[in-house]
């Protein structure tokens, strides 16, 4: 299904007729183009949460550009050489003694999700204050579970580019007078993870009371995932990849037990981003014409140097370039190619991503023999062969498994926003290249501006 233009232009409307927690200037204005924030929180119809459930699908792309892109440099796994924007391989790979400026375009992620948040959080009211009869009580239930997933996948794509500057949990009650000032503390990484899982939790109760379909129209992308229950599991799945970040080994196993884990599934099932040319959808916008000299997305050169011979996953993402690119000291003989086409969707979470947790469950949990069945599923899958035959070396020596599973990771998951986080977790960023002598590797991204100037206006 294709997002129309009328689902695009009410989630603009409700996305500034209140600021978001990013915004720090408050102004009573009126749009005439738009519908009166009022007209969907109270009586609205069922037309209107149509509309609304599928504009919440949209907007969860939005961010996800920009958020790979930052990642992926940071991680060194891709540099993006625009001679437009220089700071692209300046300023986000190291090489000012200043670390971040203030105004910094590098944060253009977070305001995406967090106004993705806010436009969930309208969802939601919306759907309790719906006109009667609208919505059934199982259908709300499973807006609820629908929000909080939202919510939780968001706000943990914003957690762990900001790290240790924390991130606000808290939104502002739309009904209190002057509350809109105070959206709520920063709070640490760590309790910003619990709050992911509480939200996740929450909502996966709220799915499980759901009814046996939403109450608006699921997009393509979820097939398979598109009813409350079938859409928990894509809730667990988020969840478990909480879990990770937590260090949770035991209580990942039991929510990918409660997922779409399948350690003999496919490898690609999950559910997607789409795209589409229709007039006012979103193209894929990380997929690049080849060669082009604009501002390619080209791969860190250890990427294929480092490779195993045979790996299918290289030729598939990668693709020699005709003449090589050169930026600042930085040189791309090949371009990202990730996706075929401008309407290729883009995975949100997949099998693949959960077998590798899963094998780093049962090595954390010392239980490396099961760590190699599912490590190898993910070696085979991509042409290689199995840990028995290629590292006999490796497979009851745990050390050298997480070196492996993290090797996994690095070419399973290339480019979709897990290399950087993945070595910080490990504690080995200083493992990652650094092409040029002024370069290093940041741990977080600075606070964005609009947010210290919100606390700086509006103290607590």
């Amino acid at each position: 299904m294709k997002f129309s233009l009328k689902h695009t232009i009410l989630l603009a409307g409700l996305a500034f007729a209140l600021p978001s927690c990013s915004f720090f200037e408050v102004e009573n204005t009126v749009d005439p183009n738009n519908p009166p924030l009022e007209s969907v929180l109270t009586n609205a119809s069922r037309i209107q949460i149509n509309q609304l459930g599928i504009g919440i699908q949209s907007s969860m792309r939005n961010g996800r550009s920009n958020y790979v892109l930052v990642a992926g440099s940071i991680g060194r796994e891709i540099y993006n050489l625009a001679s437009t924007e220089l700071t692209w391989t300046t300023e986000l790979l190291g090489t000012t003694n200043g670390g971040f400026s203030a105004t910094t375009l590098f944060n253009g992620y977070y305001s995406d999700f967090a106004q993705t948040r806010r436009r969930a959080e309208y969802f939601r009211i919306a759907a309790e204050n719906s006109a009667p009869g609208a919505l059934t009580d199982a259908e709300k239930q499973g807006i609820r579970g629908f929000v909080n997933t939202v919510d939780a996948y968001t706000l943990l794509c914003m957690l762990n580019m900001q790290y240790k500057n924390g991130v606000r949990i808290k939104y502002t009650d739309l009904y209190s007078p002057g509350d809109m000032l105070k959206p709520g503390p920063f709070v640490s990484y760590e309790d910003g993870l619990k709050e992911i899982r509480r939200l996740l939790d929450e909502g996966a109760t709220q799915l499980a009371a759901g009814g046996t379909a939403f109450g608006f129209t699921m997009t393509s992308g979820y097939a398979g995932f598109n009813t409350p229950t079938t859409y928990r599991k894509f809730n667990r799945a988020l969840a478990a990849r909480t879990a990770m970040y937590q260090q949770d080994w035991t209580g990942l196993l039991s929510l990918l037990s409660e997922s779409f884990f399948d350690l003999n599934g496919a490898l690609t099932t999950g559910p997607n981003f789409t795209y589409s040319t229709t007039s006012g959808d979103l193209t894929n916008p990380q997929f690049q014409q080849l060669n082009t000299t604009a501002s390619p997305v080209v791969p860190q050169s250890l990427y294929i140097t480092q490779a195993e011979a045979g790996d299918t996953r290289v030729t598939k993402k990668v693709t020699k370039r005709t003449s090589s690119r050169a930026l600042n000291g930085l040189i791309g003989d090949y371009d990202v190619s990730l996706y075929a086409s401008s309407t290729a969707p883009i995975s949100i979470i997949r099998n693949e991503e959960l077998i590798l947790m899963y094998a780093e469950a049962m090595i954390q949990t010392g239980k490396l023999a099961d760590a190699v069945t599912a490590l190898d599923k993910v070696r085979l899958g991509a042409g290689l062969k199995d840990l028995a035959t290629a590292k006999p070396a490796i497979v009851n020596d745990k050390n050298a498994m997480i070196d492996e599973l993290l090797n996994q990771r690095r070419y399973s998951l290339f480019y979709e926003g897990h290399r950087w986080f993945d070595m910080r977790r490990y504690g080995r960023l200083a493992q990652l290249p650094n092409d040029q002598p002024t370069h290093k590797v940041y741990d977080q991204l600075i606070r964005p501006f609009a947010e210290v100037q919100w606390d700086a206006k509006n103290p607590q």
